[in-house]
């Protein structure tokens, strides 16, 4: 039992690090977001940015309208940066993250 629970576990491990490299190999994602997000979506703490797995539970309309209207004081909008074709894509990888 132990044992198929540590293979789950590293299972889901392995799932969310892959969907995160996902994320991360976005040019998008790369451009505008890792800088602040980290380069595996993992967040920064000395920026007090928590990692992006933490806004996957948010709806898709949550997440949309936070990329385009941004989050002040620190999160810039996006919304006249990039596409709404880009801004869905990055919201579906976000909630990969789950």
């Amino acid at each position: 039992m132990k044992k198929s629970l540590a293979v789950l576990a590293g299972l889901a491990l392995a799932s969310s690090l892959a969907m995160a490299a996902d994320l991360a190999s976005d040019p998008v994602f790369k451009s505008k977001c890792a800088i602040c997000h980290g380069a595996n979506a993992e967040g920064k703490p000395a920026m007090k940015v928590g990692p992006m797995k933490d806004a996957a539970a948010k709806s898709d309309a949550e997440l949309t309208e936070t990329i385009t209207k941004g989050k002040p004081p620190k999160m810039p909008a996006f919304g006249e940066k990039l596409t709404p074709d880009q801004i869905k894509t990055l919201v579906s990888e976000i909630k990969a993250l789950k």
